[in-house]
């Protein structure tokens, strides 16, 4: 028997939103897992990533201690379309699907809330994972190890448009630059604009969310690291069909979002953005409501 998993990529921290807030969006890896006598054979990822070192062979050996699967061997197929270490959650599939596959030979591969928790302790914070297991627009709250979700309902039918550069950021280097400590201003500013952007979003109130999506706790910090951040930014903020921009996850891949009905969207903010994109790839995405699927092979 063969188990696959299918994840939806995640934009996490929507601006303001911080380790809290995040969506998913219609980007997939797949994933194919079936047990096996002996070893571990992993296939569809570079080289230096075939061997339990692998994210997605630890998130399984995590997954089956807690769901009780015993396995000898085990052989991973890897495929799918999110690109790595560009802010657009490509750990948190992983992290997802390892776990979401033991549990799945276990018949136990629905208990998202559990899986949740596991994922969120591999991950060290909720707001990638989350969206990934759950689908939309998520908020996440950490209390000790138990981790709160929510999906919250969006009005209106937008599209996010991803500017995706040719360059990798990791995580690690991007949260390097954060300060420890925030001014007052900044950390109040950040409260209001998150609120006014999630009241936007549930009560179709477009016009709160160039704002909304304003952050001062890490974009200004983390943009310094992308080039071409701050005249992107600029561009896209002056594009009156632009419902907002911000950077997605912990970058360098830039958000856009926009209206359903917006369909010449992506061709005039290429246009607009002109040498400034480079070799960079633009993708028109839209949410995704389901999160992981899992089935049977």
């Amino acid at each position: 028997m063969k188990v696959k998993v299918k994840v939806p990529a995640t934009s996490a921290n929507l601006g303001p939103g911080f380790d809290v807030a995040g969506l998913a969006v219609t980007l997939y890896n797949t994933f194919v897992f079936e047990l096996l006598e002996d070893g571990l054979e992993i296939t569809g990822c570079p080289q230096q990533f075939c061997n339990q070192d692998n994210l997605t062979y630890r998130a399984f050996v995590e997954g089956a201690k807690a769901c009780g699967l015993q396995f000898q061997g085990l052989r991973i197929e890897c495929s799918g379309d999110v690109p790595y270490t560009r802010g657009l959650g490509s750990s948190s599939t992983c992290i997802v699907a390892g776990i979401v596959g033991a549990y799945a030979f276990m018949d136990r591969s629905e208990e998202r809330q559990e899986i949740l928790e596991l994922a969120t302790q591999i991950e060290g914070h909720p707001d990638n994972v989350a969206p990934a297991i759950f689908g939309g627009l998520t908020v996440s709250v950490m209390n000790d190890n138990h981790v709160t979700t929510l999906n919250i309902p969006v009005k209106h039918d937008y599209r996010f448009v991803a500017f995706i550069p040719p360059f990798t950021l990791s995580t690690e280097k991007s949260r390097a630059v954060l300060p420890q400590q925030l001014p007052r201003q900044d950390a109040i500013a950040n409260v209001s604009h998150l609120a006014l952007m999630v009241a936007s979003l549930i009560n179709g109130y477009d016009d709160g969310l160039k704002l909304g999506f304003k952050d001062r706790l890490h974009q200004p910090y983390r943009g310094t690291l992308i080039k071409g951040y701050d005249e992107i930014m600029a561009a896209l903020e002056k594009d009156e069909h632009v419902l907002g921009c911000y950077l997605s996850g912990a970058g360098p891949t830039i958000m856009a979002v926009i209206r359903e009905s917006d369909k010449k969207g992506v061709v005039r903010m290429k246009e607009e953005l002109g040498h400034l994109l480079n070799d960079w790839q633009v993708e028109k995405l839209e949410l995704d409501m389901r999160g992981y699927t899992c089935d049977y092979e």
